[in-house]
């Protein structure tokens, strides 16, 4: 029982997070979306902030596992069509209804509470080195088709991606579509031979 608890009570607080940001997701209302009281919450977590991070950590190994599955499946497609599809993966999971640990990983690395910015930066580069490995990968297995090599062109597209899910965060689903398809062929045309 006690773990099952311990889950909705992840599962409520990420929503929250999601939703109100960490300032704004009271435990309070954690514990009424789980059917309990404030007080029945410390008894799984030591605080918010803990509750916070335990949210975060497992967030950022399921993105890790999401990440592996992508790339493991899409390892057959061409270079243009991985990192095109990848970017738009992300998009529609971040635009996805019931799809909360993009929102909230994204949301969390580009504002994280003040006071947890340290951990939750270093929490959140785990994710990124693992990206970064995996995009790494990819522009080896197809370096004879750059004309750049296979870090310039990881860092040239994780440079890209940023600029487009910041873009995703802080505006909306229109204008990053309009950066997107502004951007992409030319970016293509510079990495390509």
């Amino acid at each position: 029982m006690t773990n099952i608890t311990a889950e909705k009570i992840k599962k409520s607080a990420l929503t929250l997070f999601v939703e109100y940001g960490y300032e704004g997701a009271s435990l309070t209302d954690i514990g009424e979306e789980v059917g309990i009281k404030k007080q029945s919450i410390y008894g799984h977590f030591k605080s918010k902030d803990d509750l916070f991070l335990q949210v975060m950590n497992q967030v950022i190994q399921e993105e890790i596992l999401e990440l592996s599955d992508y790339f493991y499946q899409q390892k057959n497609e061409s270079l243009y069509n991985l990192l095109y599809n990848f970017i738009l993966h992300l998009k529609e999971r971040y635009i996805s209804n019931g799809e909360r640990n993009m929102k909230f990983l994204l949301k969390m690395m580009f504002t994280p509470p003040n006071h947890l910015q340290e951990t939750v930066i270093s929490r959140v580069f785990t994710y990124y080195k693992k990206l970064r490995e995996y995009v790494e990968e990819v522009f080896v297995s197809h370096e004879e088709i750059l004309i750049i090599d296979a870090e310039k062109g990881t860092i040239s597209f994780l440079n890209f991606i940023d600029g487009l899910l910041v873009e995703l965060v802080y505006t909306n689903i229109e204008s990053f579509e309009e950066r997107f398809n502004a951007s992409w062929e030319v970016y293509w045309r510079g990495i390509k031979k």
